[in-house]
């Protein structure tokens, strides 16, 4: 007997508690139904064709940097991705972010499995697990170099006539588009913030080549695989342009994964690469993206752009 009544006084001193809470809540959703409704959703990207890491490991994941502006990034890669498919016979996800610091992470972290990524941008995450897999041949190079350009009609002839001007990096950690003309900069004892009048990141290479044609900035640092890329799809572009100053050679941008994926995946994806010029799919990729071939990577090819950064810093920290 002890015990039931025990348990109906319980019961019933649930069903207060409850009754209780439940009007707190009424109460409090009258006195806030004046209030705006807020979404914190973050809004949806089109160039973010896989926001998340996928989990699901039967799915082949590729991060492609936008070099070029996202959505001619994912068009030159569709046939990659098809190729790749066919390949490793797994569905494939291109991922894409907008800087090339994001497709590194995902790199370091595994959110993606391979990456298509800038010299620069290996350079300074090779420290954080990236590892060289392989690299694109285009005219038999597998070099490519900073080409430093101005509208064709402007009065500049060289990288010195830029002082005092508005002028175009990519992204952060572009060796073509940032790197090499601060390097520039540095060799002239000076720094960006100190030599140019403003700095604009536009974040891809065509956005840079439009923000010159535009007059938005008196100059622009750009791929010169992506001005040939330019070029060749609009020949006009050659005289409209003009390119004042030239970096260094250093190795194109490269193929990277993580250190630590799974050595059968790595094998297939190394033989993908290097196999596709012989193959009617890969054949297609290799043209969409005008290169002739992949071959084997060299890191010493790399070594130009760390000495680069490293001069940059040391003036940096002088000034």
């Amino acid at each position: 007997m002890d015990f039931w009544r025990r348990y109906k006084i319980g019961h019933h001193f649930s069903l207060v508690i409850t009754l209780v809470i439940a009007m707190f809540v009424l109460v409090g959703c009258q006195a806030t139904d004046h209030l705006p409704m807020v979404s914190i959703e973050q809004s949806k990207d089109p160039s973010l064709t896989n926001p998340l890491p996928m989990e699901n490991q039967n799915v082949l994941r590729v991060g492609i940097s936008s070099v070029l502006s996202p959505r001619e990034t994912l068009e030159n890669y569709q046939s990659l991705a098809e190729y790749l498919q066919k390949k490793i016979g797994r569905p494939v996800v291109l991922v894409q972010r907008q800087s090339y610091k994001e497709i590194n992470d995902l790199v370091r972290d595994n959110g993606v499995d391979i990456a298509f990524i800038c010299s620069g941008a290996y350079v300074s995450g090779k420290q954080e697990n990236l590892m060289l897999l392989a690299v694109p041949e285009v005219n038999g190079k597998s070099t490519y170099q900073s080409y430093i350009i101005v509208s064709s009609n402007s009065k500049f002839q060289s990288f010195q006539d830029l002082k005092g001007q508005v002028f175009g990096f990519t992204d952060p950690i572009s060796f073509s588009g940032t790197i090499a003309p601060t390097y520039m900069v540095t060799l002239l004892n000076s720094r960006p913030t100190d030599f140019f009048k403003r700095v604009v990141y536009t974040y891809s290479h065509d956005n840079s080549i439009k923000a010159v044609l535009d007059n938005v900035v008196s100059a622009a640092g750009i791929d010169s695989l992506v001005y040939q890329f330019s070029v060749a799809k609009d020949p006009s572009l050659a005289t409209k342009i003009r390119i004042i100053a030239e970096s260094p050679e250093v190795g194109s941008p490269p193929v990277v994964v993580n250190k630590n994926i799974d050595t059968h995946l790595k094998a297939a994806l190394l033989e993908a690469l290097l196999q596709m010029d012989n193959d009617p799919v890969g054949k297609k990729a290799l043209k969409a993206l005008l290169y002739d071939r992949f071959v084997l990577p060299t890191d010493v090819a790399y070594e130009p752009i760390q000495s680069m950064v490293n001069a940059n810093s040391a003036i940096d920290q002088k000034k």
